[in-house]
């Protein structure tokens, strides 16, 4: 009976893709006379193909924030800045929108989170801050990236993971993001060469912001590694170790001591747990070797690290963040207006470095910002979303603790390493208050609170249980049988 209905859906897949075709064809041909140019037929195939998109996103709308995640993740510079700014924001909206509608025909329940709300009333004060700002629109476009970031990563995210499932569906997505950005870096490298001493460039992506987003892909294409149970494991393995190799050279390439410090941070971390120790193994390995063979990969950050003449530790965000205080002194309960910091420091910047030519700069510290902006509530309710989803991720460790076969005690060792290791770039990153990073971390803190876990451990456990029975019963036969045999 069940062979009979997959062959019937079998049918009906192949009777789809006919018929879709026909129709292409049908209106392809039709688009000259609508709408004579030589590209109607690409512009028809590309209406057909988005309508095909969306009514599949309408059945399966987690497709739909892989999607948006994955264009999210995406080098800046692969495609054209605006061309990537809108396609980002439209798929945010239509996975919003798909979920939304998904919610109210099969009536899901909606999950709010401690961290969602928090970050609600934190998005309603940065909304008051307005009528005291020096600039509302610039607080406006700011407020817009907030929203964005709230609906995709704490409030989608949190509620369309949860089976295993749609985990093993967003590591695959983060995984296919780390490995354009590697392939894309690789291309560079070949096409326009490195020089040992300088700064890897890729793209139009911040060398700074190179490794951390091949950081924060990471658990990606180690989670597939990771799995105790899936097929392939060796080759996982081996891309999971060529990728770390990549990462290593990128980051030190890049000369970033922020990056290279959070990727040495997470690499210990690795350490510490269980189902990760093995990567902390192999790292080691990778850098021990790295060293040897290829030292000059490492110049640029070295140099770096010692502090060149003109240059300090901190890369000159000490005279930024002395004068960020003096903002916030002249106006520390209620900020200067969500978004206006960059601009609002000017005037105080220019008593400790040279401002020439410029008109904004950026704080380089997410909380010393957010205060600026927002004064002590708007700091405090930040603060309040990072310390919620931070807590909620360490109770569903003490939960899963004891269950050393759950399946998320390896997401927790990826996570927590990770967020250990961002959090240092992220305390002196420059617009990391509102980035895309920072609310994609929250979002994997959030995950683990609302997956069905004991659902997902005893189907495991049942699964397992008739592997076991099934070769028994073989065994069983191969006793009883004179022809078989046990070798």
């Amino acid at each position: 009976m069940q062979l009979r209905n997959l062959s019937q859906e079998s049918t009906y897949l192949r009777i789809g893709i006919i018929l879709l075709a026909i129709i292409s064809a049908l209106i392809a041909g039709a688009s000259g006379f609508v709408y004579p140019s030589f590209l109607s037929p690409i512009i028809a195939g590309g209406v057909v193909a988005g309508v095909v998109i969306i009514i599949t996103w309408l059945q399966k709308p987690v497709w739909a924030m892989y999607a948006a995640i994955f264009v999210v993740l995406l080098p800046i510079g692969l495609i054209p800045p605006q061309a990537h700014s809108l396609l980002n924001r439209s798929i945010t909206i239509i996975a919003f929108v798909v979920w939304v509608v998904d919610v109210i025909i099969n009536q899901h329940r909606v999950r709010w989170t401690k961290t969602a709300l928090i970050m609600l009333v934190f998005l309603a004060w940065g909304f008051a801050t307005l009528l005291w700002s020096t600039n509302p629109s610039i607080g406006i476009h700011t407020l817009q990236r907030y929203a964005l970031r709230f609906v995709l990563f704490i409030l989608l995210i949190p509620n369309e993971i949860r089976t295993k499932d749609n985990l093993d569906g967003l590591m695959n997505t983060l995984a296919i993001s780390g490995w354009v950005l590697v392939l894309v870096s690789l291309y560079t490298i070949m096409l326009e060469g490195y020089t040992p001493g300088t700064r890897l460039e890729v793209l139009n992506v911040n060398e700074n912001g190179l490794g951390i987003l091949a950081l924060i892909t990471m658990p990606g294409v180690l989670w597939q590694a990771t799995q105790p149970l899936t097929r392939y494991k060796t080759i996982k393995f081996i891309l999971a170790s060529i990728y770390l190799i990549l990462v290593v050279g990128l980051v030190a390439m890049s000369g970033s001591r922020g990056s290279a410090l959070s990727l040495f941070i997470v690499l210990t971390a690795f350490w510490f747990w269980r189902p990760t120790r093995l990567w902390g193994k192999v790292s080691l390995i990778i850098l021990v070797l790295a060293v040897l063979i290829a030292p000059f990969l490492f110049e640029t950050t070295l140099e770096r690290f010692a502090v060149i003449p003109g240059d300090t530790l901190l890369g000159g965000r000490e005279g930024i963040w002395q004068a960020s205080r003096l903002l916030i002194l002249d106006n520390p309960w209620f900020g200067g207006g969500i978004g206006n910091a960059r601009y609002s420091i000017m005037a105080y910047l220019s008593s400790f470095r040279s401002t020439l030519g410029f008109d904004q700069a950026s704080i380089h510290n997410p909380v010393l910002t957010i205060w600026s902006e927002t004064g002590v509530l708007g700091m405090f309710l930040y603060l309040s979303v990072l310390g919620s989803a931070i807590w909620s991720f360490v109770r569903q460790y003490i939960l899963h603790r004891q269950e050393r076969e759950s399946f998320l005690l390896p997401y927790i060792a990826l996570i927590s390493s990770v967020f250990l290791g961002y959090i240092v770039s992220w305390i002196k990153g420059g617009g990391m208050e509102s980035g895309f990073s920072y609310f994609f971390l929250l979002a994997l803190l959030l995950i683990p609170s609302g997956l069905e876990t004991k659902e997902i451990d005893d189907n495991m456990e049942i699964n397992s249980q008739d592997v076991n029975g099934d070769k028994n019963l073989v065994m069983e036969a191969s006793e009883q049988q004179p022809g078989w045999s046990h070798n």
